[in-house]
Formats: structure tokens, C-alpha cells, sequence
């Protein structure tokens, strides 16, 4: 301890010692629970005619020392008690001082943590360590309901971890002691949960429980989601096979019929969901429009028109020829295509092959609508309702056509109403020598899909014109019959030439 000094009054007064980095606690120690033990390390002020301050560790033995004034057992004295049994030793060594003890520094030792863990052994704690900071959240089985912590007096206690988790209740948490022992055991027993509660999943079954007390933990010891439907079902096995269903509602499950409903192992309980629950139906519209954005309709009621309308109506430069309505696609229909096209082509079908040649020519969630016509003036029958989650979609208006490919000059052309493929082709320059012509495309600027040159009626303002080059397949064919007829030839001759050469 450092050398003692005097202060401005004269009085001597014994320094005390940087303290230890102190332990992380979850709240101020009680003075009146906290039992002291081997390893607590105190701070004791005596203040009045003598100032002087020490500080002492408890003995492993239980004990302090005071320097100059005495020794006193203070193992398993709240600090309270220890505080009045070393006023009463410091009072026989000075007269007229008042005494104070504070904790300094808060003991460590071991504690046994066995059976359901991934590493079984010793641990390091202190006496303000909770379980949970041994035993952490499980990540995977049911969630761990019966740790049994033996303590070393022989008593145990059996901790819900499940309950401190979800609901923060510090009482399923208790702190540690000298020669603890945590038993985590392998669930056998379970309840399980399912549907609209905020932790659904398997529990470790525990005995006694009540439905509402199980509910209470599942829901975070608050009410149930807003979209739970109002009724509870448990199911429970009578027999190896047989099964009863009983039915609560949400209030009986809570209240004094669920607190006397007690629970059996193996049961499970069910909260459906509210479908739609209070769920905006809405519509977006992107692109030539004054005020694009989200909007919110009534489906298969608000249409087409009136969207645009609460959008602000069209932009000078909107194309009604090449706007789309997009329906987002029902269930997985699409999902069956993603997955064909994750398979290498040489691994398909012919008939998958079809699906894919299909799908990449068309979209099958683009709405057939003639936008002109439904903007014109007066009320049109061609009126589309919108859906929850389409989307409208106004592109700049394009002027001209784009020619690309086999052609001499590619590029884009002025789009004139009643030219056809080859017309705007000859704009362009005309075909060139390797131009493949029955094989042309169009690609489609309203839908984005790609036409047989043959099948288009007409060219529209944005349209893409592809003129493809001729396959060199036959090349490649002469050059292997002749590669082919050349290696025959010199296998022939190096087959005569060792016959008559052996002679």
C-alpha cells in the first residue's frame, strides 16, 4: 500500500491504489443481498479525528486484515453486516470516526457447466455473472427451458433461459456462486408453436405449464401480433396415433381458463393469421408522367385512367404506342422458368427448350392494352381495371426506327406510318452479301418481344429491325470432309508402305 501523507489540515491520510478495471454489471449491487466471499476486494473509510482509507481483499479463508487495527471474518456478511461488524472493530482502536465500506472489486471463481454443450467444463465467473452468460441462447433444437443449476449447498433451481430471452424477466436468470454446477439436459420433450405469435418454434416442455403461461413467453410477455386471428387451437395426443383439437379464443387463452389449461408433452398450439390484414392495396406509375410515384387504388375498381389522372396526366413527351402495364406474377408461376434457365442448355429437353424460346419472345405478366385508344376522348370500353402491385410504365416518345445487322449502313431510320421491314431495311442501305433474310427479327419496342420478320403486320415508331449474318456451318463442313479425306488418303498410303517395307 502507498506511504501515507498528510492533508492541508494536518491529518494523515492513506492513499489508496488505482482500482481494477471494473466487472460489467446489469445494475447496481444491493447492499443489503450481495454476500461477500473469498476474493471481494473492499474499500473501508474511516473519517472523523483520524482520516484514513483502506483498501483489503477478503481472504480465501473469509477474512480481512486491517492494517493496525485488527482481523474480522466477513464470508457470506452482506455488505451491510460487514459494514457494521468493521465499524464496530475500528471503534475499539479510535473514538469520534465514522465508518464507511464500499466494494471495491468484484471476486471471480469457477463454476461447472456439463451435459448438453458443445464444450463441457470449468468456467470463470464472478458473483454478479448470470446464467446466460455461460449458457447462451441455443441456436438450433428446442429452445432450453430446464437448466438445472445445483448449487454448492445442495439446493437447486430450475432456469427457463426461454422466458429471460424473450421477455426479459432477470428472475429466469439468476446470478452465479462459489461451486456451482449447470446442468444443460438433452430435450426429450417438447411443445411446439406455430403461426402468427412473435416467436414461434419448438419449446422444451416444462411441467406445470399452462397454455397462457407458454403464450405469454411466445409473444414476448406482450398481446398477440395485430394480424393473429382470434382463436387458439391445441392439439393433444391421447393416444399413439389419436389426437384431440380444442378451441380457445385469444381472451380465454390468456386469462383464467389458459392459466388452468395445463399443458402435456407433445402438445402443439396453432394462431392463424388475418389475411390482408389492413394491407394497402396500391399501383405504380414511372416514367412521362408529371408526378410518377405509388399510388393507392381499389382493386379491379380504379382503372387505368384514373391512375394517370392522379399521377397529373402525361408529359409532352410520353409514348402512349410503347407504355406497358405490368401484373406482378401469381404464386410461382415464374419460378419453374428461373429454374431452366440455372440448367445448361445442352442438359434440356426439347420440350424445355420450347418453354425457354417461348418465354424469351413474350411476357406473360404484360397487360394487353391499346393506350391510344383508351386515352382518346370520351369514355372507351377499353378501360382496364389495375391491380395491387402493377405497374404502369410511360417511356420517352422514340421518332425512329434502329436498323441493326446485315445491313450496309445500321442504324436508325425515320420512322413514316405504312413502311414495311424491307422499306426501312433499304433505308438503311440495303442488305449485305451474308445477309441470313428468312431469319430477320423484330424486336418489339411496346412489349420488348421478339418477332419472326415474316409475322410482323407493322413497323412501329422504337421498333428494332435485326437482320442476322448468314451461320458459316457450311464451311465448316466442306473444310472437315476434306480435313476428313486428306487423313484417309495418308493413313492409306502409311498402311501400304509398312506391308510392302516388312517384306
Amino acid at each position: 500500500m502507498p506511504a501515507a501523507a498528510q492533508d492541508a489540515g494536518g491529518k494523515v491520510v492513506t492513499p489508496v491504489a488505482a482500482p481494477a478495471p471494473s466487472t460489467l454489471l446489469d445494475a447496481p449491487i444491493n447492499r443489503s443481498t450481495y454476500l461477500l466471499g473469498p476474493g471481494d476486494a473492499l474499500d473501508i473509510g474511516v473519517l472523523g479525528d483520524v482520516n484514513r482509507v483502506y483498501t483489503v481483499t477478503v481472504a480465501p479463508e473469509g477474512t480481512i486484515l486491517i492494517p493496525g487495527i485488527g482481523v474480522t471474518s466477513l464470508s457470506g456478511l452482506t455488505l451491510d453486516a460487514a459494514q457494521a461488524r468493521i465499524r464496530e472493530l475500528v471503534l475499539h482502536i479510535y473514538k469520534n470516526v465514522d465508518v464507511r465500506v464500499s466494494l471495491a472489486q468484484v471476486r471471480s471463481f469457477k463454476v461447472f457447466v456439463v451435459g448438453n454443450v458443445m464444450t463441457p467444463g470449468v468456467r470463470t465467473a464472478t458473483a454478479v455473472t448470470r446464467v446466460s452468460e455461460l449458457i447462451p441462447d441455443a441456436t438450433s433444437g428446442p429452445r432450453r427451458r430446464n437448466v438445472l443449476l445445483r448449487r454448492a449447498a445442495g439446493d437447486t433451481v430450475l432456469v427457463d433461459l426461454v422466458r429471460f430471452f424473450q421477455t426479459g424477466d432477470l428472475s429466469a436468470n439468476p446470478q452465479l456462486h462459489e461451486g456451482d454446477a449447470l446442468i444443460v439436459p438433452t430435450a426429450d420433450k417438447t411443445v411446439d408453436i406455430f403461426g402468427r405469435v412473435y416467436f414461434p418454434g419448438t419449446y422444451e416442455f416444462r411441467s406445470g405449464e399452462t397454455l397462457a403461461q407458454l403464450l405469454a413467453i411466445a409473444n414476448g410477455a406482450g398481446s398477440f401480433p395485430s394480424n393473429a386471428a382470434d382463436t387458439v387451437r391445441v392439439s393433444r395426443f391421447t393416444g399413439a396415433e389419436q389426437r384431440e383439437l380444442r378451441a380457445f379464443s385469444r381472451a380465454e387463452a390468456t386469462g383464467d381458463i389458459g392459466r388452468r389449461y395445463t399443458l402435456e408433452p407433445f402438445d402443439a398450439i396453432f394462431v392463424s393469421t388475418v389475411a390482408n390484414y389492413k394491407e394497402q392495396k396500391t399501383a405504380a406509375i414511372s416514367g412521362q408522367v408529371l408526378r410518377p410515384g405509388r399510388y393507392p387504388i381499389r382493386p379491379e375498381t380504379t382503372t387505368v385512367r384514373e391512375l394517370v389522372a392522379m399521377a397529373g396526366g402525361f408529359t409532352g413527351d410520353a409514348s402512349l404506342v410503347d407504355a406497358t402495364l405490368r401484373r406482378q406474377a401469381v404464386g410461382t408461376e415464374g419460378e419453374a422458368v428461373r429454374q431452366l434457365e440455372k440448367i445448361p442448355l445442352e442438359l434440356l429437353s426439347d420440350d424445355e427448350r420450347r418453354v425457354l424460346a417461348t418465354r424469351n419472345q413474350s411476357d406473360p405478366n404484360v397487360v394487353v392494352i391499346d393506350f391510344q385508344k383508351l386515352f382518346a376522348q370520351g369514355k372507351s370500353a377499353l378501360d382496364e381495371t389495375v391491380e395491387s402491385g402493377d405497374v404502369l410504365t410511360v417511356p420517352v416518345r422514340r421518332t425512329g426506327v434502329t436498323v441493326i445487322g446485315a445491313v450496309i449502313t445500321p442504324g436508325i431510320v425515320q420512322y413514316a406510318p405504312g413502311r414495311s421491314a424491307d422499306d426501312y431495311v433499304n433505308l438503311a442501305g440495303g442488305y449485305q452479301r451474308k445477309a441470313d433474310r428468312p431469319n430477320g427479327m423484330v424486336l418489339k419496342a411496346r412489349l420488348g418481344n421478339r418477332t419472326d420478320v415474316r409475322d410482323v403486320k407493322s413497323i412501329d415508331a422504337g421498333d428494332q429491325i435485326i437482320v442476322p449474318f448468314q451461320p458459316p456451318t457450311h464451311y465448316l463442313q466442306t473444310a472437315q470432309q476434306i480435313i476428313g479425306t486428306v487423313t484417309g488418303i495418308f493413313v492409306s498410303i502409311y498402311t501400304i508402305q509398312q506391308l510392302f517395307g516388312n517384306r
